[in-house]
Formats: C-alpha cells, sequence, structure tokens
C-alpha cells in the first residue's frame, strides 16, 4: 500500500511541477510601469531629443512635426507641461505653431488639435489658425469626417478633445462601418484590423457610446480575437508591435476593460507585460521584437497606453509623475504641471515605421494607407487571423531569454521527476 501511494504521489508531482515552474518565474506585474523609474526613464529618453528649435526627432534626424505632437501627447499624459519642456529657449508648442499655418492634410489637423489640447493650449487660436475649424471644414452633412474610416475616429476624439458636442450621426455612421466581426477597417470597405478598431473604440466611447453597448462589446470581443500569445496585438502576421497594442489598450480602457487582468492574459501574459517587455535599458520602446527603427516615436505611443488613458484626455485628468532631473541640454528646462493633460500615441492615417521625416511631414515608409488595405481592396481580415493563429513570438530582450530559461528548467524537472518514478516501478512494483 506505501509503495503504491510513493508511486501516486510522484505521478501527481510529475503532472503539476510543470505549470508551477513558470508560473514562478513570471515577471512582476506590468503596472509597474506607470509609475517611478520606468515612466520617468521614457521621459528622460524623450526629452534627450528635443532639437533647438522645440521640435523632437528620431536619433539623428530633424524635428518632425507629427512626432512631436506625438510627444507632446506623451509628456501631457505624464502630467508634464510641455509648454515648459524646452532647448534653446524653444518649446514643442512653440514648433508646432510654427507649422500650424502650412497644416493642410486632415490627419495632421487631427492629431495638432489633439495635442494642443492635451497641452491645455487653445485649438481655436494656434499659430494663427483655429485647428477645431479646420477639422469640422471635413464634415459632411452626414456627420462624417473625411473619408476614411480612419480619419473618421480621428476626427471625432480631435473635436471632443476641444469640448466640441458631436452630432449623433457622427456616431451612427461609425458604427454603420463596423465590420461583421465586430472590428473595424481603416477605410469604409477595409477588412477589420486591431489598430482602428481601438481608435473606433475611444472615438466612440468619446461620443457617448454606452460602453455596454452592441458595436462596444463587438468590438471588444474582435480584440480578443486578435491578442497574440505574447500578450500583444498586431496587423497582419508581423508579430505584436508597440503601436497596434498601445492603441488597442487605450481602446479597451476607454471601454471599461482591464488590460492587464486575467480576461487579457494569454500564455500568462496580457497587453501590459507585453509593453513592459519593449522597455529598453534607456527607457524607450522598441517597435517589437525583431525592429526598432522609431524608437522616440514607440515610446511617445506607449506611455499614455502605459498609464490607461484612452484619448482624449483634458488637462486636468493627466496622470502626474514626478520628472527625474533632466540629463539632457542645460537649456532645457522641465516644469510639472498639475493640469497637464495627455492624449494618444500614434499618429492617425500612419503607421509608425521608420525614422520620422525631417520635413515634419511622413516619417520614412510610414504611411498607413498604402499599409493597410486600399479602397476596394479586399478586406485583411485573413492576414489578422493568420497572424493571431499562426503566431507565437518571443517576447523579445531579456524577455526572451528568460523565457528560454524557464522552458528549459521546466523541461529539466520534468524529466528528473519521470526518471524518479521509473525508479519506483523498477524497484517497488513486482
Amino acid at each position: 500500500m506505501r509503495r503504491r501511494q510513493l508511486l501516486i504521489m510522484l505521478v501527481v508531482l510529475a503532472i503539476f511541477a510543470g505549470p508551477a515552474v513558470p508560473a514562478l518565474a513570471q515577471t512582476p506585474g506590468a503596472d509597474s510601469l506607470a509609475t517611478g523609474s520606468s515612466t520617468n526613464k521614457a521621459l528622460d529618453y524623450i526629452r534627450a531629443h528635443q532639437q533647438p528649435d522645440g521640435g523632437f526627432s528620431e536619433p539623428g534626424g530633424k524635428s518632425s512635426g507629427q512626432l512631436t505632437s506625438w510627444v507632446v501627447c506623451a509628456l501631457a499624459a505624464a502630467g508634464q507641461d510641455a509648454g515648459s519642456v524646452r532647448k534653446s529657449g524653444k518649446s514643442p508648442l512653440d514648433y508646432l505653431a510654427s507649422l500650424a499655418g502650412s497644416t493642410s492634410k486632415l490627419t495632421d489637423l487631427e492629431k495638432d488639435c489633439l495635442a494642443v489640447c492635451a497641452a491645455g493650449s487653445n485649438p481655436r487660436s494656434f499659430g494663427g489658425k483655429d485647428l477645431v475649424a479646420a477639422v469640422k471644414a471635413h464634415m459632411a452633412a452626414d456627420g462624417h469626417i473625411g473619408d476614411m474610416v480612419n480619419e473618421h475616429c480621428w476626427g471625432m476624439l480631435a473635436l471632443a478633445a476641444a469640448g466640441e458636442q458631436l452630432p449623433a450621426s457622427s456616431r451612427a455612421w461609425l458604427t454603420a462601418r463596423q465590420n461583421i466581426d465586430g472590428g473595424f477597417g481603416y477605410a469604409t470597405d477595409s477588412g477589420s484590423d486591431p489598430d482602428d478598431t481601438g481608435a473606433a473604440l475611444q472615438a466612440l466611447i468619446a461620443a457617448g457610446e454606452s460602453k455596454g453597448s452592441s458595436a462596444v462589446t463587438r468590438a471588444v470581443s474582435f480584440l480578443q480575437f486578435c491578442q497574440s500569445s505574447d500578450g500583444g496585438f498586431t496587423w497582419q502576421s508581423q508579430g505584436s508591435n508597440v503601436g497596434s497594442t498601445s492603441w488597442c489598450v487605450q481602446g479597451l480602457v476607454a471601454a471599461g476593460e482591464d488590460p492587464g487582468s486575467s480576461k487579457w492574459t494569454t500564455s500568462g501574459k496580457t497587453p501590459l507585460d507585453f509593453l513592459s517587455r519593449m522597455q529598453q535599458g534607456d527607457g524607450h520602446f522598441r517597435q517589437s521584437v525583431t525592429i526598432d527603427p522609431n524608437p522616440v516615436w514607440m515610446t511617445a505611443e506607449a506611455l499614455p497606453a502605459v498609464l490607461k488613458k484612452p484619448f482624449p484626455i483634458k488637462p486636468k485628468e493627466a496622470t502626474k509623475v514626478d520628472p527625474a532631473p533632466s540629463k539632457t541640454d542645460p537649456a532645457s528646462t522641465t516644469t510639472t504641471d498639475d493640469s497637464g493633460a495627455r492624449t494618444r500615441g500614434s499618429d492617425p492615417g500612419q503607421e509608425a515605421v521608420g525614422s520620422a521625416a525631417s520635413d515634419g511631414t511622413t516619417p520614412a515608409g510610414g504611411n498607413r494607407a498604402s499599409a493597410k488595405s486600399k479602397p476596394g481592396t479586399p478586406g485583411t481580415r485573413s492576414g489578422v487571423a493568420a497572424g493571431v493563429l499562426g503566431m507565437k513570438t518571443a517576447t523579445g530582450g531579456s524577455g526572451e531569454s528568460n523565457g528560454l530559461a524557464v522552458f528549459i528548467l521546466f523541461c529539466a524537472m520534468y524529466l528528473v521527476v519521470l526518471g524518479l518514478a521509473y525508479l519506483c516501478l523498477k524497484v517497488f512494483m513486482p
């Protein structure tokens, strides 16, 4: 009897030892990113790339209007006063104001409006331009803004950030463009993708949609389908990336979801875990496990998501993070404004791929319209499904090596226990 009991105990140990090892080896919660040194490191990294004209650039580049707008949003998300972040006496708002007169592209107007509102400035009189009126000039009689779903979502968010009352028809136009799978695409006839679904969730909530509505719950379900085994999100099958994951996290938070909860845990990883693993030692966030072409842009995208702040954010709603002493240009000064704001990280209408352009327009290789389905092209649903169903990507950085070590330890322990069980069988059983 005792022999059989011993054998049973060994077999049970062999069955349950495997899951126990990874559970003990899990990394600390990603919520620690939202406060303390991790956020300060990201802010320090961003501030180190401010240029003498007040704008921000990728390493070795020149100031970019798009990049600067999202940096303003990231600074505001952390409770920083963007107007007081200066180099050679110039702030990022000074730089954006110098470009305002020549800005005409709708998505540029939208992201500028978001940034200006996030910084607590007046979007109706900025650099001699009324950004609100400029966005509203693209609104049709049925309430839709621009030609693309992407443009419409960010137009709704920009106007909501400025305190405009959005017509019910704007929300109705967007819900009518929801695909059968619950997601939203870039264009009116594009297949669903996680990025634009995250943006649509934020826009719907900003326009007054109930978090329990069919449109919201279906969009949330689509994002659950799209989540990868590393916890992050991707478009098509290129592996999880910070840009897609950030938009999805903000959309989920807007919808009342907790992206750090068990509901959003897959293979032991949440979207926040993925973002945490993408942060490097110098504070910046990689775009993905395999590429890191635009570190400032990705860091600006990640911060609002890490701080769980969906668009639009009023200045008083920002999360205040005490700034660490700046290690950059002595001419740069940074102060904290308790009324600081925040907005969203990526550029509407563009995928942040490659370095930001030096002329303040489009990042090299980064036009979202060219990356996504063009109008009239069959949807991208198959690409998304391939990415979700076929992706078993590594976690990247130190997380990749840690995962391999845990796997080896698990295998070794399992073999030892099975060996003991086999010996017991040989010795104690007839």
